[in-house]
């Protein structure tokens, strides 16, 4: 699957973490999931008129895993974008849809060191491109989104200032249906590669780099 990293940092808007409300929907409200996992089916507006389509649950299964007890990462915001006449010249499908999921260390001051996060985007992107590598109707992009951590000050120079990772999905195909199936295949590898890039943060990987 292609896998790819944008080095265009995303300054349209600076997030905090944990958020509290959406400017443009204030009934979009920060949760967190990692201590109400049961609201992840329900409370993902985009999906819940999917619900019949198999990517929804492959979606629930990675937004569970990310928040659950055994992953050394967490989930901030996700989105879903319908089927949609494909624009995309690289790929040649009538149809695309796309998705989005933005992840974060658990331990938040790795957030703010440069060097776990390019760790963390290299790592995804290496393992996710060497799984399926026949398969070309789907891709994931990895970019950084400047993000103030609460928990560490929210002043300039309080220490607070980080990133996120944003994973953001493409599924082609020639209609909805190969859309949304492709989209599942997506998902699913972007599960594999985080289990096995969490397996790497807790054989010690991110330590090792600030070893002297």
């Amino acid at each position: 699957m292609d896998a790819f990293i944008s080095q265009k940092i995303d300054n349209s808007a600076l997030r905090s973490h944990p958020w509290t409300s959406m400017v443009s929907d204030e009934s979009s409200v920060y949760m967190d999931f990692k201590q109400q996992p049961e609201l992840i089916r329900s409370a993902l507006e985009d999906l819940l008129p999917f619900q019949q389509w198999e990517f929804v649950e492959q979606f629930y299964r990675l937004i569970e895993w990310v928040n659950g007890a055994s992953s050394l990462l967490e989930s901030n915001d996700s989105v879903f974008n319908a089927a949609e006449d494909n624009s995309d010249q690289q790929y040649p499908y009538a149809k695309k849809c796309s998705a989005r999921l933005m992840i974060l260390f658990r331990d938040i001051p790795e957030n703010c060191q440069d060097k776990s996060l390019d760790w963390l985007m290299n790592n995804i992107q290496s393992m996710a491109s060497s799984m399926k590598p026949g398969f070309k109707a789907g891709a994931i992009g990895l970019s950084k989104s400047p993000t103030c951590y609460l928990a560490l000050g929210d002043k300039p120079d309080s220490g607070g200032m980080g990133y996120q990772v944003t994973l953001n999905f493409f599924a082609y195909g020639e209609d909805e249906q190969a859309c949304y199936a492709n989209l599942n295949d997506v998902l699913a590898i972007t599960q594999k590669a985080l289990l096995r890039v969490n397996m790497r943060i807790k054989n010690g990987e991110i330590d090792a780099l600030y070893a002297i």
